[in-house]
């Protein structure tokens, strides 16, 4: 996170040093722990809540995206059903638009002598 090296922190130490002086020292780095560790923990707190909201975002894509698919396969047997139906109503359903065989046959005007 930080890229803070031993003399960083040497030079911090000796600057709160100065600043704070030894007798208060102890007790400032003891509020200074538990003020990083609320942090940390607050942070930590939001990171799960941002993940648990992103999961529930895609599980409920998931639930949408099967319910589509279902819907789906749902409208395709009521189809299939509704094809299956009319085509036992219409006995010729294979010839649908086209005339007979015989039909198509010319009569042939040839004269017998």
């Amino acid at each position: 996170m930080f890229d803070i090296g031993f003399t960083e922190l040497l030079l911090v130490f000796v600057v709160t040093l100065l600043v704070v002086g030894p007798e208060k020292l102890p007790g400032v780095a003891h509020k200074m722990g538990r003020f990083f560790g609320q942090i940390k923990r607050t942070f930590n707190q939001i990171k799960h809540d941002v993940e648990q909201e992103l999961e529930i975002e895609a599980v409920k894509a998931k639930l949408k995206e099967n319910a589509m698919a279902e819907e789906a396969r749902q409208l395709a047997e009521e189809m299939s059903k509704t094809i299956d139906i009319e085509s036992e109503s219409r006995p010729d359903a294979n010839t649908q638009g086209k005339s007979h065989p015989s039909a198509e046959q010319k009569p042939n005007k040839e004269t017998h002598d």
